[in-house]
């Protein structure tokens, strides 16, 4: 659903550096250790859960 938000967000003529979402349903111990949260080279609970648009089009397409 969010990803639909998004595109619909963007079809609005918002900047993807002004549009912000979260991906913390994919935080399990949110302190880094258990691994489970990480998208790429990202940590979801350390270096997140909340990511600009711009950034999770970084992340690779499993998120």
């Amino acid at each position: 659903m969010i990803k639909f938000t998004l595109q619909g967000i963007m079809d609005l003529g918002f900047d993807k550096t002004q549009v912000y979402t979260t991906l913390e349903l994919r935080m399990k111990c949110g302190v880094g250790k258990c691994g489970r949260c990480n998208v790429g080279a990202k940590y979801v609970c350390k270096d997140g859960p909340v990511f600009r648009c711009d950034e999770l089009d970084e992340l690779p397409s499993e998120y």
